[in-house]
Order: structure tokens, then sequence, then C-alpha cells
């Protein structure tokens, strides 16, 4: 899970943090599960292994509901948008940044102090980000744009909740190691 580091005379432990992927069952349109079938000489394609029937499209099951992919986001209208404090930026596990221009949205996020929040799609598959953006720090006629599906805090939650179990498992052990052993004289007469 971590691994060490030394920095001068600092002895760190690192853990790499890995966005979440969420996974959504393959199926027909009806909500029929399929399954993939890899192509060799033919084309690849999906079946519905209860009766036997083959797809060459195949949904996902989200939410109850056999959806097609999520295309990319155009568009983005007011009320899916939210302004927040910039710095729950920073509990964003970043997966992709952009650039972005806009003068008038920049003028109003910097006298604002806030950042704006909104889903977004790249139109590659089933992968909606949390989308934020904020006025560049360091590049200050620009704005940043950056896209992530896990937070932080999530993660670390999750960490913290493993190292947890890890110190009621070496508790449990060390309470094991201290008991007294049976012997082979305690159990038979000589």
């Amino acid at each position: 899970m971590w691994n060490s580091l030394k920095i001068k005379d600092f002895n760190l432990k690192i853990t790499a943090l890995n966005p979440i992927e969420k996974e959504y069952p393959i199926v027909d349109k009806d909500g029929n599960l399929l399954r993939r079938v890899s192509g060799t000489f033919t084309k690849g394609h999906f079946i519905n292994d209860a009766t036997g029937e083959q797809h060459e499209k195949a949904l996902r099951l989200i939410n109850g509901k056999a959806l097609a992919e999520i295309p990319r986001t155009k568009e983005v209208k007011a009320e899916r948008t939210k302004e927040v404090d910039v710095s729950e930026v920073e509990d964003l596990l970043i997966e992709k940044t952009y650039l972005v221009e806009c003068d008038s949205l920049l003028r109003e996020l910097n006298e604002k102090g806030k950042a704006l929040k909104f889903p977004y799609s790249n139109g590659r598959g089933y992968k909606a980000y949390k989308t934020y953006i904020f006025p560049s720090k360091i590049y200050k006629s620009y704005l940043v744009m950056v896209c992530g599906t896990t937070q932080i805090s999530e993660l670390i939650t999750e960490i913290t909740e493993i190292k947890s179990q890890a110190k009621k498992l070496n508790e449990v052990e060390l309470s094991i190691q201290n008991l007294s052993k049976a012997q082979a004289e305690d159990l038979i007469e000589i």
C-alpha cells in the first residue's frame, strides 16, 4: 500500500492515490446482462447467456436503467453549476487539467474568490467527472479546469480504516503471543 522514500534525513511513507473506478454491468436495451466476446477473425460482440442472443452494441446499467454512452459535454446549463469555495478544489484527485480562456468568467470568479463546479464528460464511454473551473494562481489572465472522479478525502478515509484494522489485528496477534502455550508435559503424564 505504501512505499518508503528517504529525502535528506527524513524517512517518508508515500501512498499512491488512485481514482476509484466505477464499473457498470454490460446490458442490452431491456437491461438483460450481456457477456463480451472478443473477436479473433470476426468482430467482437456481446452475448446474452440466458437466451444466446448476439448483440453488436451494448449499453450499461446505471441506476437501474440501460443507458448509452455519455456524449461529450458541449454546454452546461446554469442550474447544473454551483459556485463553491476555491479551497474545495484541493480535495479533488485530478485526472485531467485544461487551460481555459474566458475574460468575463475570470473576472467574475476573481471578484467572488470562487470556483465553478459542474459535471463534465469528454465523450469517451461512461466516465463523467466532477469538474472545477477557477482562476489560475500562476497564470493571472487564465482559468484552469480540473476534472476527477474521486475526492482525496474518500481515499484518506479508506486508508485510515485499513490502518485501524491493521492496528487491531496487530493487537490481537500480540495478545496471542503473550498467552502461555501448552507443553507436551501438561497433556501427558509420565
